[in-house]
């Protein structure tokens, strides 16, 4: 999984390096590239007692836009999503915490706000996302009610995910220039998964807020 994170945050930084120094040109660029990172709240439907678990994405992005307001485009990342969630049993409080890492496609449509000409741009997007897990890590806590503190326990060898996700990511946010062919992409964004990751019929959703720096070609 840390090799996956390594490869990941190399790609993102290789596109950083490699369209830096886009030139500057009072021409529209309609293409962009470059890296992205978020941070949120993921959790399972249909799943009683979570509490915050913490959920993290990092990769690239592409967006085409050769119209005004329409873009189109797509990321590819390393996402960590799951549950954390809370029980008692035989007097002993239990933190279990399950930790899937997806390799994600997420293409999506985009509807900029104003011209291509302003510093600041709001926008909207949508579109489905296809993951692909490829690590699993479990956490476990124990807390005796009459005891010893906290016992914390990790193990890689879960299988509670399955290999597949399907869902669909929508959100909104802005796009900031902060020099030409060099935007700032802030936005907060919505995961609604529709497939069943587990065989107990939950499906993944998560919250972030996401920043991302775009490199006009």
């Amino acid at each position: 999984m840390k090799r996956l994170f390594m490869f990941t945050a190399g790609l993102a930084l290789l596109s950083t390096m490699a369209f830096g120094q886009a030139k500057n040109t009072s021409r529209a660029q309609y293409v962009s590239l470059g890296p992205v990172a978020g941070f949120g709240h993921s959790w399972l439907s249909n799943m009683d007692g979570q509490q915050f678990k913490p959920a993290g994405h990092l990769g690239v992005n592409v967006i085409y836009s050769r119209f005004e307001h329409w873009g189109f485009g797509a990321e590819l990342t390393a996402s960590h999503e799951g549950y954390k969630r809370n029980f008692m049993q035989n007097g002993i409080e239990y933190t279990t915490a399950v930790d899937p890492t997806y390799v994600k496609l997420t293409p999506r449509a985009y509807y900029f706000f104003g011209k291509y000409t302003n510093a600041v741009r709001p926008k909207i997007f949508l579109g489905p996302s296809v993951g692909v897990k490829v690590a699993e890590d479990h956490y476990q806590s124990e807390t005796r009610v009459f005891g010893d503190g906290p016992i914390m326990t990790m193990n890689n060898n879960g299988d509670v995910f399955n290999t597949l996700d399907v869902g669909a990511d929508m959100g909104a946010g802005a796009n900031i220039r902060l020099m030409p062919s060099t935007w700032l992409n802030l936005d907060a964004a919505y995961y609604h998964g529709f497939w069943d990751v587990t065989d107990m019929n939950n499906s993944n959703r998560n919250v972030r807020l996401n920043v991302g720096l775009m490199f006009g070609l």
